[in-house]
């Protein structure tokens, strides 16, 4: 009888110990909560990554956009909105019988009036803190007609003529760190704006442009930033 009595003591002492299907159910039900949670912070995370990464983007594009507009505006004043045209890439050109005689790549007296306000502007764009720290060059491009001449040489002394006369006007953009954000380049006849050979296209064709360049792994980096946080 005792013997009875001790494994029905032990049978229930076991039971004791055992969950209950209900406590099992009660745990998972907690876990499945805890999930759901986690989830939810993570795409609260997520979504402040995502918008983060937006704005960044957003302002990129607006540094590029507002350089350009700053040039476009101050070019206006000094020579008229219709001798002024923006190209793909935001591109600001400024016809180039405006600022160099015929033939030649030496900055006219006409052109020295445009390019004084110039040079005070692009000493201010890059004192802004908010658009130099994602400038990489303001690149001055020299284009010239399709009138048979050495118009690579042309078009390369004339943009080199334009940053030479900016820092000169402006003595701050002739040293460090101005000097490091300007730069010039020739395209010859190679990227027409206006198509045929009349002399209206052929005027147009013979420009200085301003081509705004970020520095990609400035602002790449900041993306990748924001992305390691998450």
């Amino acid at each position: 009888m005792r013997a009875r009595k001790d494994v029905f003591a032990e049978q229930h002492q076991e039971e004791i110990y055992w969950p209950s299907f209900t406590d099992m159910m009660a745990m998972m039900v907690l876990i499945m909560i805890f999930i759901a949670i986690l989830a939810y912070v993570q795409s609260i995370y997520n979504a402040y990554d995502q918008s983060q990464i937006k704005q960044e983007l957003h302002q990129v594009a607006d540094v590029k956009k507002h350089i350009s507009d700053l040039i476009e505006k101050q070019l206006e004043k000094n020579v008229g909105k219709d001798k002024v045209v923006r190209g793909p890439n935001n591109t600001i050109s400024v016809e180039g019988n405006i600022l160099f005689d015929t033939g030649s790549a030496e900055v006219s007296d006409k052109g020295k009036k445009v390019l004084n306000p110039l040079a005070d502007a692009l000493a201010a764009i890059i004192d802004e803190k908010d658009m130099s720290k994602y400038l990489y060059i303001i690149l001055v491009e020299g284009h010239t007609d399709s009138v048979p001449y050495d118009n690579w040489s042309l078009s390369t002394e004339r943009a080199v003529a334009v940053v030479k006369y900016l820092a000169k006007a402006n003595p701050k953009l002739s040293r460090l760190p101005y000097a490091q954000y300007l730069a010039a380049t020739g395209y010859s006849e190679y990227k027409p704006i206006a198509k045929g050979s009349s002399p209206a296209a052929l005027q147009k064709n013979r420009r200085i442009s301003f081509q705004i360049i970020l520095d990609d792994n400035k602002w790449q980096n900041k993306l990748k930033d924001i992305v390691n946080q998450q």
